[in-house]
């Protein structure tokens, strides 16, 4: 029997010269997606992979294991909403031993104004055409540009009785379609700190501190809470990144100290300082 094992290949995708990038669509206020040629670990890929820029701030729009295309023929008329056909690259493992490459297609609408994934559908939704600003796909389905991707406190309430491990497991599984910038685009850190918060910390548990710092950064940019620092810390000191983490466990214990909380210090930030 196959068995589908996906790959998630974080930080293994680089920029190449192997073939010439598109030119970028221009959505509203002069946002625009562009596609930049990769090269991939993986043996078989040829895609480009998606990135928004709006405001000077430039983010992936999907996980790194996804490439993307798209055409200005998809720019809805008002230039909010645009359609991309990201693929998800796997290996398909056999009974031999053998690894296949395969792949899946998604057809995902996209918020020009934001860079946040609106919705995800089936390949054969991005066969249609605009009709005033909602898109009809050949298959008759009206879409109107609304926000589906779930909100991080959704995520939780499916995983916070779970083990450490297998809820950090589910959370990043979740997440791996899209990237941690465009999910917090769809739900913004400053009508979600706890939930964010709490999402970096299960995370951080699992094992994943790399991803949960990310979190922790889209809601440190909103305002400094005490916990967050020293989560912020623990991350940064098992990343090895131990002198800014010792500059957060200072901002921690100053915190608790002014608060006259000193007592309750955890032991750890003490000795690591």
């Amino acid at each position: 029997m196959a068995s589908l094992k996906w790959v998630l290949m974080f930080g293994s995708l680089f920029a190449a010269s192997a073939f010439a990038e598109d030119l970028p669509i221009v959505g509203v206020g002069g946002h625009t997606v562009t596609f930049r040629a990769t090269k991939w670990t993986m043996p078989g890929v040829e895609s480009a992979t998606a990135w928004f820029t709006a405001n000077g701030k430039t983010f992936p729009l999907f996980g790194s294991d996804v490439g993307a295309d798209g055409h200005s023929d998809w720019l809805s008329p008002d230039k909010k909403t645009l359609l991309l056909d990201p693929v998800s690259f796997g290996m398909l493992s056999v009974e031999s031993g053998e690894e296949k490459l395969v792949s899946q297609q998604h057809c995902d609408v996209i918020s020009m104004e934001t860079g946040c994934v609106l919705a995800e559908r089936s390949a054969s939704f991005c066969v249609g055409k605009w009709v005033g600003n909602q898109w009809v796909s050949n298959d008759g389905e009206v879409f109107n540009p609304v926000l589906e991707t779930k909100p991080p406190k959704d995520l939780l309430r499916h995983v916070v009785d779970e083990p450490a491990q297998s809820r950090a497991e589910s959370i990043e599984w979740s997440l791996s379609f899209l990237s941690p910038e465009s999910y917090m685009a769809c739900h913004p850190p400053a009508r979600n700190v706890q939930a964010f918060n709490d999402l970096g910390f299960y995370l951080a548990e699992g094992g994943n501190d790399a991803l949960a710092l990310k979190f922790y950064r889209g809601v440190e940019a909103v305002g400094k809470r005490t916990v967050l620092m020293l989560n912020i810390a623990d991350s940064l000191w098992r990343l090895g990144r131990k002198d800014e983490a010792q500059r957060y466990y200072s901002q921690y214990r100053d915190a608790m100290s002014a608060d006259g909380k000193a007592q309750k210090i955890p032991q750890r930030v003490v000795s690591d300082l």
